[in-house]
């Protein structure tokens, strides 16, 4: 006898919504897998990209340094022809501990780096405005100027950005005499000389928008003149040092940054700071020209100072100098780091273990008139044609008096000034000594070496990197 047939049961509804929730789990985890993948890609090729633009602004600063044209041995005379090199550490700086993670506020960020530089190899271009028509230059000296300014960031964002800063490099070539329009042949059919009239532009930010070239405001003649290295090693003819043209001893050209005598360099407390500005009203089209790095929150310039102390924090291994977290709190063990200018406030900082006092522990010499206890902080090459530069620049009634022959001082010394400021091979006259100059750069000590901490921000994948430049002076 057959059996029945055997009629296979159909699957129920609620085992079939079982089977679909478990795939769409297995779905959905495997999704969540790819994503992770990806965002893990994308975060990746975010700081390769980073990593390679920051190798990329590295390498352009160390051939900037590489091709420095002044000694960095102050004072410079002027005759000699060898441009400048400046650094001004602004009053902001590493805080104890440094960048803060979580809230990446930024520290060391009012810093600027300013020199005249040459390539031999491949000369620097530049635009300039030929009546006509726009065309371009070339030199291989051009003036440059590394800072910082804040990222501007759309009015009502949400959530509000991470503060960050743009990092800039301005390039003013330097060409002594420029033999084609403005500055040789007029439209007009007149002839120049070497200069163009001011009242043609009425503004730094209208000529920068036309020209790349380094050049002085010279108010008495109402001219914008090329500048050429020997102009350069004078303070006053740098850019934006002098934005008004104004060469007096009260003027105090030579004292930039001030904000009462050139307002154009400004620190600020929040958000600090706004940079090297030749446009505040933001009319200048040449907006992004200049830029060469977004989302940086540090950049922080120091010098080498053979007497600064060197530290090693309890139960650490790592040493720590002024600047870095736990340094109060160390141990001084050897001598010698870089370290920002001014970094102990003081008249001329503490006696390190080795009994060399530290170079750059100050705030910087009186006579300099850059001297400022709460910053900022320069380190100049200086010039010796202020002490014979027909005024009065200490305000004490003698013109002068470091050069004129005369021991004005009445101190009996003679012959014992640095300075060979009239080029004849002696020291000053007969009767000049140390103690008679007007003027006296703001650190009197050679600079050996420089160092260049770059830290930028990654907002994907909020990473923080940072790369360290450093250029030596000594001769090798």
């Amino acid at each position: 006898m057959k059996s029945p047939a055997h009629n296979p049961r159909g699957m129920t509804l609620v085992e079939m919504l079982v089977a679909t929730t478990c795939t769409l789990i297995l779905m959905g985890a495997i999704a969540q897998v790819f994503g992770a993948f990806g965002t893990a890609v994308s975060d990746s090729r975010s700081m390769i990209e980073l990593d390679a633009q920051l190798r990329s602004v590295a390498w352009r600063l160390r051939n900037d340094l590489s091709g420095a044209t002044a000694r960095t041995l102050p004072p410079l005379e002027v005759e000699a022809g060898e441009g400048y090199f400046e650094v001004i550490e602004g009053p902001r700086g590493d805080a104890d501990g440094g960048v803060d993670q979580t809230s990446l506020a930024p520290a060391d960020i009012d810093d600027v780096l300013l020199f005249t530089t040459r390539n031999t190899e491949t000369p620097y271009l530049g635009k300039y405005d030929y009546g006509t028509a726009t065309k371009t230059t070339e030199s291989q000296l051009a003036e440059v100027a590394w800072f910082l300014r804040p990222t501007e960031v759309p009015t009502g964002t949400n959530p509000p950005a991470v503060l960050t800063y743009t990092l800039f490099r301005r390039q003013n070539l330097v060409i002594g005499y420029v033999g084609f329009k403005p500055f040789y042949d007029r439209d007009d059919g007149s002839k120049g000389a070497n200069q163009v009239p001011w009242s043609d532009y009425n503004s730094w930010a209208k000529f920068f928008d036309q020209f790349d070239l380094s050049v002085q405001y010279q108010s008495p003649l109402g001219s914008l003149v090329p500048n050429s290295l020997a102009d350069l090693t004078r303070r006053e003819a740098r850019f934006m040092h002098n934005v008004n043209g104004t060469i007096d001893a009260t003027a105090g050209s030579f004292r930039f940054p001030d904000g009462t005598v050139n307002p154009t360099f400004q620190w600020q407390a929040t958000p600090a700071p706004d940079g090297l500005i030749f446009d505040r009203t933001k009319s200048s089209t040449r907006v992004g020209e200049d830029v060469v790095l977004t989302n940086v929150i540090g950049f922080d310039v120091r010098v080498f100072d053979p007497g600064a102390p060197v530290g090693v924090p309890a139960g650490g291994d790592s040493a720590v100098v002024p600047g870095d977290g736990g340094f109060a709190a160390a141990t001084v063990a050897a001598n010698g780091a870089y370290v920002d200018l001014g970094w102990n406030k003081g008249p001329y900082g503490v006696v390190a273990t080795s009994g060399q006092r530290p170079r750059f522990a100050h705030v910087g010499e009186p006579l300099s008139g850059l001297r400022n206890a709460s910053g900022p902080y320069v380190w100049d090459t200086w010039s010796t044609h202020y002490e014979s530069n027909g005024f009065d620049d200490d305000q004490d009634g003698t013109i002068d008096e470091g050069s004129n022959g005369l021991d004005d001082d009445s101190d009996g010394k003679v012959d014992e000034s640095p300075y060979d400021v009239d080029g004849d091979g002696l020291f000053t006259g007969a009767g000049d000594d140390p103690g008679e100059l007007e003027t006296l750069p703001p650190y009197r000590f050679p600079l050996r070496g420089i160092e260049i901490r770059l830290r930028c921000y990654e907002p994907s994948s909020r990473q923080v990197r940072q790369v360290t430049i450093r250029h030596s002076f000594v001769p090798r």
